[in-house]
């Protein structure tokens, strides 16, 4: 067992460990199909700068008795889409070989994902033979980039933030690990481009999650 400067990796899901086939336009479009269903249009513009998940538990707040039937209906939904979305899909050809690198080092594996646990088992049906946590809506109301999020899934696996790094493909899993305590790393495998991650503060940039372990080793400066 090699040594190494960190003592967890905590990854993001969709486009970090498998391809993002999200559509986040029409995730948001059904959500707000079904919340007309329970409000007013004026109601709904004040929702316009929420993400998807943040916006359902704002209506929720907002309707008062009628919002839990709301919050179930509209998480309903999304995790329909999103296990229709991730039909087919597996994670890319270097995933598990990654992650079984980390843990031949001793190294705990973590993921966080706005996504829900089913999609996880879906696309990476033998996952807890290479991860030690996992931390997904279920588990916890407060998503990235909230960083309640990744302190959730390091207390899951008992590493401490400064022991640990981030791995993500969008400035918001960026914002979480750095607002936790967690060096970061942005991976351009999905829709971000090396600039945003740059703006944002990333300790790291890398092509995808292989030169991680070069990381972990000491072997890629920031």
């Amino acid at each position: 067992m090699s040594y190494s400067i960190f003592r967890a990796v905590v990854f993001d899901f969709d486009g970090t460990l498998t391809e993002l086939t999200l559509d986040f336009g029409l995730l948001r479009e059904e959500v707000f199909k079904i919340a007309r269903g329970y409000t007013d249009p004026e109601t709904l513009k004040c929702l316009d700068g929420f993400y998807i998940i943040e916006m359902i538990y704002e209506l929720e707040r907002r309707l008062g008795e009628r919002g839990s039937a709301f919050s179930m209906e509209a998480f309903k939904r999304l995790e329909e889409l999103e296990i229709e979305a991730a039909a087919g899909k597996n994670v890319f050809p270097y995933t598990r070989e990654v992650l079984k690198g980390l843990k031949d080092r001793g190294i705990k594996n973590g993921i966080i994902t706005r996504s829900c646990i089913a999609v996880l088992h879906q696309v990476f049906p033998d996952i807890n033979d290479y991860v030690h946590g996992i931390s997904t809506r279920e588990h916890i109301r407060y998503v990235k980039p909230d960083p309640r999020h990744v302190e959730h899934v390091l207390e899951s696996i008992q590493v401490r933030p400064k022991d640990a790094i981030l791995v993500g493909d969008h400035p918001t899993d960026i914002t979480a690990g750095k607002d936790a305590g967690l060096k970061t790393a942005g991976v351009l495998s999905g829709r971000t481009k090396q600039q945003s991650f740059k703006e944002s503060g990333a300790d790291y940039i890398i092509n995808d999650i292989r030169e991680i372990l070069a990381i972990v080793d000491g072997r890629l400066n920031q």
